[in-house]
């Protein structure tokens, strides 16, 4: 009997152990589930403050991207607006200096005309570096890598600020000839970088100084430095070097700029595949080298540009401008060329009626024309068979790479940008004339040829 006690008080421990266990069990299953759905809900929360989160910064994305768009647009027209008044400023101080054996001015009025000019000239640089800036930050950038010979641009920036260097008592020293020099960079663009870095040289060196460039080949490449003999720079300085709109305590001298140069060129040889690095010791001047990628030499014809006259032969030219300054500008400037005929029209449909009237020689169009714009016209006159062939130039405010580009798509013979560059303007009609028919009649028998 005790047997049967102990057995049986030993099944109804364990019963009630098992009874115990159960009880935990369901315990912590219920803390378990407590848990569970806490965490979800945490979840759930967090996962909507991430949603909100993210929307937010989608809309901040968004106006950022209008922002600089905004930007963008405004300092295009910025820039369209302020070459419109340039364009007078420096062209007629231009023609002031070509005329002064015609009309001879006084000495006080000669400086007068050369501040006007260097004004206009300094706005206008301040003005392209701004927008090349903004197309670097918004990677609107166009770049033409091509193979490229970096001492002819070198020694063509040289020949360019060489009266600069000479009124600033600075020896200016082209770069002695390397033989196989070949790199790989946007021609036009490796020009900017090199006169900006040669024509800080000469601003900031000293009187009776020196600027030299030196070129050199390794295997990574080709580069070019540019020593100057000026002041330098201290090494707490270095580091701000190419920061935009930072004059590292120049602000007050009397050497123009905006602090804009370095920052572009370093950008714009970066967008080349190579490097811009600085080297300063303060009182010893300073050293900019440039160094791009290397590309294959190749053997090519050496050709002579000629030098374009100003004396133009007879010929017709049809300007299409609605600016009265502009128009002003142009009457001067062709007058000045002499043997050209200049008639003016001042809205796109009037230039369209005149050029089938008149069946000029060569027509310029300005780009932002009332009732029809420029890229319109040109593919009116395109189509038209008594106009077909004869040279569309451009002239315009629109200096943007972007629109330079599409000038040359929409088939314009040459982009010129305000303010006019006078030898520019002849050396393209020069080229104009040398290609359009000879007579009005030949023009017409060439457009009912193209038309059968």
């Amino acid at each position: 009997m005790e047997l049967v006690l102990v057995v049986v008080a030993l099944a109804l421990s364990g019963c009630w152990a098992g009874v115990r266990m159960a009880l935990k069990a369901r315990r912590e299953v219920a803390i378990l589930r407590r848990v569970n759905a806490t965490l979800e809900a945490c979840s759930e929360q967090r996962a909507r403050e991430l949603q909100t989160a993210l929307t937010a910064a989608e809309g901040q994305a968004a106006q950022v991207e209008a922002a600089h768009r905004a930007k963008t647009e405004f300092l295009a027209h910025m820039s369209h607006e302020l070459r419109t008044p340039l364009n007078a400023v420096i062209g007629f101080a231009d023609l002031m200096r070509m005329n002064a054996a015609q009309d001879p001015l006084t000495h006080r009025q000669h400086q007068a005309v050369e501040q006007i000019r260097d004004a206009g000239a300094r706005l206008l640089t301040l003005v392209d570096e701004v927008l090349n800036l903004a197309d670097i930050e918004g990677g609107r950038l166009a770049l033409s890598v091509e193979r490229v010979d970096p001492l002819l641009v070198a020694r063509q920036v040289c020949e360019t600020l060489r009266p600069m260097a000479q009124g600033a008592g600075v020896d200016l020293r082209e770069p002695p000839p390397v033989a196989g020099l070949v790199a790989r960079a946007d021609r036009e663009r490796l020009r900017q970088v090199l006169t900006a870095l040669v024509a800080n040289a000469v601003k900031y060196n000293r009187p009776e100084g020196a600027v030299l460039i030196e070129a050199r080949q390794s295997d990574e490449g080709v580069s070019l430095s540019v020593c100057d003999t000026g002041p330098g720079l201290p090494a707490d300085r270095m580091t701000d070097l190419f920061q935009p709109f930072n004059r590292l305590g120049r602000e007050a001298s009397d050497v123009p700029g905006a602090g804009l140069g370095l920052a572009v060129a370093r950008r714009l040889i970066q967008a080349m595949g190579g490097r811009l690095e600085a080297e300063s010791r303060e009182g010893e001047g300073a050293v900019f080298t440039v160094h791009l990628p290397a590309a294959a030499a190749q053997p090519r014809a050496v050709v002579a540009s000629p030098v374009p006259a100003m004396d133009l032969p007879e010929a017709t030219l049809l300007y299409v401008e609605d600016n009265p300054s502009n128009i002003a500008l142009m009457r001067h400037v062709i007058t000045a060329m002499g043997g050209v005929r200049l008639h003016v029209a001042e809205t796109g449909p009037d230039g369209l009626s005149l050029a089938r009237d008149l069946r000029p020689d060569v027509i310029i169009l300005d780009i932002n024309l009332p009732g029809m714009n420029g890229f319109e016209l040109k593919t009116r006159l395109a189509e038209d068979p008594l106009t077909r062939t004869v040279p569309v130039l451009a002239l315009s405010a629109s200096a943007a790479f972007a629109d330079i580009r599409r000038g040359r798509e929409a088939g314009f013979m040459e982009y010129l940008t305000k303010p006019l560059q006078i030898p520019a303007l002849a050396e393209a009609l020069s080229r104009a004339l040398s290609q359009a028919p000879a007579t009005p009649e030949a023009a017409a028998s060439a457009g009912a040829a193209d038309a059968a």
